[in-house]
């Protein structure tokens, strides 16, 4: 059954990525205990990108057919083709159940015309159809920013020390509801999110998932 992913439906519990409009507030203090060599926090605010971002004729997009029909228009557009990296078919059906991911579920995160992401959401594999402690996921490619502009304009989030995974440097953020792992592929932020139906302490779990999708999104994507 699909699931209304109005940003403003709390209880329907999707996590809606946050690309330029902020979904969610702002919560301090959050704490989450996540795997990788954490980086040092205090250069982020130092480091600026001088070189510009490949322009749309640079970098192919993936071409692989998605496991879906699109009902939207302009799913892939200048806003949104930054990298090549297509979440939605990057994964083989054992990747994702390795991480606790049901393949069937996927679909795409787009809901409206010329979106300004581009990726998809899956559902976590469920014990039983009572199981309320399964996770849902996200990962969509965002628009062309640095990571340090991203986590600038993501101020609403509780950003966590950074992390390197693979060579690449990981961000790691948490508002009440999920936990967010960031990364650059080419020109364009991946962003990855984790939601509970009902939220750990801290938000551990779902920091740990959202860093081992991130961490194979990294292993694939350019």
């Amino acid at each position: 059954m699909r699931r209304n992913r109005r940003c403003a439906d709390i209880s329907t519990r999707r996590w809606i990525p946050a690309v330029g409009i902020a979904c969610t507030l702002a919560l301090s203090g959050c704490t989450a205990s996540v795997p990788g060599d954490p980086v040092s926090a205090g250069r982020d605010s130092h480091i600026e990108v001088t070189t510009a971002p490949p322009s749309p004729s640079q970098i192919g997009l993936s071409s692989a057919p998605l496991p879906f029909t699109p009902t939207i228009q302009g799913r892939t557009n200048e806003r949104n083709n930054g990298s090549s990296f297509e979440p939605c078919t990057a994964y083989t059906p054992e990747e994702l159940r390795a991480l606790g991911i049901d393949p069937a579920t996927v679909e795409d995160a787009a809901i409206s015309n010329s979106p300004n992401f581009r990726g998809c959401h899956w559902s976590g594999i469920r014990e039983s159809p009572t199981d309320r402690d399964y996770l849902n996921y996200s990962q969509i490619v965002g628009k062309r920013i640095t990571l340090e502009a991203y986590k600038r304009e993501q101020d609403f989030r509780t950003w966590l020390p950074d992390r390197t995974v693979q060579g690449r440097r990981l961000a790691v953020a948490t508002t009440p509801n999920d936990c967010t792992a960031v990364f650059l592929s080419e020109a364009a932020v991946v962003i990855t999110g984790a939601l509970p139906l009902r939220a750990s302490p801290g938000l551990t779990r779902e920091c740990d998932a959202a860093i081992a999708f991130a961490a194979l999104a990294i292993s694939k994507a350019p």
